[in-house]
Parts: C-alpha cells; sequence; structure tokens
C-alpha cells in the first residue's frame, strides 16, 4: 500500500533538499483545484433559474443601453443633416447669385454698347459691381465647398476670358470701330455656352445635395432599433413575472417607463426637425430657387434684347431667345407667393420690349435704342431696372429665411442626445436592481 501524498506545501530546513515525484526540486506544491477555471465559473453563475435570470438580466441592460446609443445618436444624425442641408442651400445660393451678376453684368454691357462711345458712368458702375460680386462670391463659394473647387476654378477661368472680350469691344467702341460688336457679340456667346453651363451644373450639384440632407434631417428609422430593444425588456419583464411569481417589479418597470418617456422625447424631436425641415423645403428654399431662376431669365431677356439690337437686322435668334426667357419668367411668378407686384412690373418691362422691337421692325433704329436704353419708368431700362431690383430683393429674403431657419433647426438636440443618454444608463441601474431582487427571493 502506497504512502498517501499531499499537495499542501511543507517546510523545509536550511540547506535540505527537497525532492517531488520525477527528481525535480524546488517546486512548491499547491493545493489542486483551488481556483476553478473562467468556465466553471460562468457554469456556476447561469445554472438554473437564477442563471437564466442573471443572463437576461445582463440582454436587458444591453437593450438599454443600445437603445439610449441609437436615440441619442438620431438625434445628433438629425442635427447634423440639418447643419449639412444649411450650408448647401447656402451654397445654392451663394453660386445662384455668381449666376445672376454674370448675366445682370452682360444685360448691362450690351445695353451700355448701344448708347455709342464711351457708356454713362453709371452703367460702367453697375457692371464693375456686378463683375466683382462675382469674384467675390467665387472665392467665398470655393472655401465654403471643396467639391465645387475644380468646376468653380474653371468657371473663374471663363469669366475672365468674358471680361477680356468686353474691354476689348469697350475700346473699339469708344473708338467708334464696328469690330467692338462682334467682340460684345463673342463675348455674350461664350458666357453662354461656357460660363452659365458650369454655374448650372454648380447650382444643380448643391440643390441634390440640399435636398438629400432634407430627407436625412427625419431619421426616425434609427429608432426602430429602440423599439425592438423596449419590446425585449418588456419580454424580460413578463418572464419574470411568471418564473417568479412576483408581477410588479417597481424597478424594472420603472427603468421601461424611463426608456419609454426617453424613446418618445427622441422620436419627437426627430419628427419635429423633420417635419419643419421639410416645410422649409417645399417653402423658402422652394421660393428662393423659383426667384433665382426668375431673375437669371429676366437678365437673360434683358441682354438679348440688346444683342437684337447690336446685331442690325440679323439677331432674330436673340429675339427668340427673349421671347424663351419671357415664358421662363412668366411660369416661375405664377408659382411665386405674393407674386402680383412681380408680375406687374415684368409686365410693365414686357411693355417696354414690345414697343422697342416694334420701333426696330419699322426701321426705326435709332428710336429703338433710344426706348431701350430709356431710363424713365417708361423706358425698357427703367422698366427692367426696377423690376430687377424688386425680384433680387424679393430671392435674397427667401434665401436668407432659408439658411437661417435651417441653422435655427435642431438646436437642442444635443441636449435632448445627452439626456438620453443618461435615462438609458439610470434605467441600466434600474434592470440591475430588480433583476437582482428577483434572484435574492428565489433562492
Amino acid at each position: 500500500m502506497s504512502a498517501p501524498t499531499t499537495n499542501i506545501p511543507v517546510a523545509v530546513p536550511a540547506g535540505a533538499a527537497s525532492s517531488t515525484p520525477g527528481g525535480q526540486q524546488g517546486q512548491p506544491r499547491t493545493i489542486a483545484g483551488s481556483l476553478p477555471s473562467a468556465r466553471t465559473l460562468a457554469g456556476r453563475l447561469l445554472h438554473g433559474t437564477p442563471g437564466r435570470m442573471r443572463l437576461f438580466g445582463l440582454l436587458g441592460v444591453l437593450a438599454a443601453v443600445i437603445l439610449g446609443a441609437i436615440s441619442a445618436n438620431a438625434l445628433l444624425a438629425s442635427q447634423a443633416a440639418v447643419q449639412r442641408a444649411a450650408n448647401n442651400t447656402d451654397q445654392v445660393v451663394r453660386v445662384q447669385s455668381i449666376h445672376v451678376d454674370l448675366l445682370r453684368a452682360d444685360a448691362v454691357a450690351t445695353n451700355a454698347f448701344l448708347v455709342g462711345g464711351l457708356e454713362s458712368a453709371d452703367s460702367r458702375l453697375k457692371y464693375e459691381q456686378a463683375l466683382s460680386r462675382v469674384a467675390t462670391a467665387l472665392a467665398k463659394a470655393a472655401a465654403a465647398q471643396p467639391a465645387d473647387g475644380n468646376a468653380l476654378g474653371a468657371l473663374s477661368v471663363k469669366v475672365q476670358t468674358y471680361a477680356a472680350l468686353v474691354e476689348q469691344a469697350r475700346s473699339n467702341n469708344r473708338l467708334g470701330l464696328p469690330v467692338g460688336a462682334q467682340y460684345l457679340t463673342q463675348a455674350s456667346a461664350g458666357l453662354r455656352s461656357d460660363a452659365i453651363p458650369i454655374v448650372t451644373q454648380i447650382v444643380a450639384a448643391n440643390e441634390e445635395r440640399s435636398r438629400a440632407e432634407f430627407d436625412r434631417s427625419n431619421s426616425s428609422l434609427q429608432l426602430l432599433v429602440g423599439v425592438v430593444s423596449l419590446i425585449g425588456l418588456v419580454a424580460l419583464a413578463v418572464w419574470l413575472a411568471r418564473r417568479t411569481h412576483r408581477y410588479l417589479n417597481r424597478s424594472l418597470s420603472g427603468a421601461i417607463a424611463l426608456l419609454l418617456v426617453a424613446l418618445f422625447v427622441a422620436a419627437t424631436q426627430i419628427s419635429g426637425i423633420g417635419t419643419a425641415t421639410a416645410d422649409v423645403s417645399r417653402g423658402e428654399f422652394q421660393q428662393a430657387v423659383s426667384l433665382a431662376n426668375i431673375t437669371t431669365a429676366a437678365n437673360d431677356a434683358r441682354a438679348n434684347e440688346s444683342l437684337t439690337l447690336i446685331r442690325r437686322g440679323s439677331g432674330a435668334s436673340n429675339e427668340a431667345s427673349w421671347k424663351t426667357d419671357r415664358t421662363t419668367v412668366e411660369n416661375g411668378l405664377g408659382g411665386i407667393r405674393n407674386g402680383a407686384e412681380l408680375t406687374s412690373l415684368w409686365a410693365g418691362y414686357t411693355a417696354a420690349h414690345v414697343q422697342v422691337r416694334k420701333l426696330d421692325d419699322g426701321g426705326r433704329w435709332d428710336d429703338a435704342v433710344k426706348a431701350s436704353t430709356n431710363t424713365t419708368a417708361a423706358g425698357a431700362a427703367g422698366a427692367f431696372d426696377e423690376f430687377d431690383q424688386q425680384v433680387a430683393q424679393a430671392r435674397d429674403t427667401a434665401a436668407k429665411a432659408t439658411v437661417t431657419t435651417l441653422q435655427g433647426l435642431g438646436g437642442s438636440a444635443p441636449l435632448f442626445a445627452v439626456l438620453v443618454a443618461l435615462a438609458a444608463l439610470v434605467a441600466s441601474w434600474l434592470i440591475v436592481r430588480g433583476v437582482g431582487q428577483r434572484i435574492e427571493e428565489y433562492r
């Protein structure tokens, strides 16, 4: 019969050699199995009904955390989408202003060219101010939206080419040389064939970005994950009630109620942001876009009126373009809120234009030029300037209202996100407390 063995460490006298089976020396002996493995510990914790309670409690805590995280993220995502929509809308307005000022500069240049010799100081000032605004807006647009950088760089080159041709036309016109008309015609044609298409592409791209962000501002779909988490917590409460025959668990019920309130608050805030953003999209934003299109078409029409006279009998294509612009303006005015005054002012200009064409077609070119450059209310220049000022003011007002409203939306979203996250943490503690009570009672 073998001698009994032990794993209990024993003291060894100094200088004496300790021996172990196999001849190994100096190895301390331990009590076998004193430290259970992680698998054994997990098995004990999750064994039986108390173990399942712990597991479901852990899942409940995860559900609460997920609900809080999803709700907070949805709130912040809505705010971020609104901010991006405001930035893209601001870019739309900025580039539309470039479009308007390019055509306004061309309208002023071509109309001033009809006078012959040196244009008036007022006409020259309006032209230079328009191009100065274009240069400033190009720089701001490039800084505000890097994605438009290449297109804006190409546009800047086209604008410089246009301005150089206008200066050549101006110099020759001042000397009374007919070639000046060719330079001006070339400048206007190049502006419409080379520069304006770039502008319209940039505007379209930013309008698409704005509308995409309008749609993203309502991130309610993310909250469906929170709803699933809440349903899971209710299922946990029902399971605990049936298992323990205790139907009221104040801590767990409080957690569910707290998370329900948090989810409701998040959904309300996000829905409010989405609704308000949709109203802006259909309201001020659409008004600003429509008024910008009206302004560009009107200035294009004005330039075509002058080009028709400059070309002296060969401007049929310019008159056709004028009629197309007229249709665009009148269709656009039909969809503008409180557009009666603008419609009346445009009607005054079209009547003056009809008179200009009547004089020119009747062989009275000099009288037609006088009617076109007449700055009184009865002349085409005066009537158009009044319309242009009013429609530009209406466009600027609508654009400013759009950006201001969007920037004001979602400002409280970060605060509600923090509150929702805190509610989720408190609910997690309540879940742990409620499940712990049931485990203690079950024992």
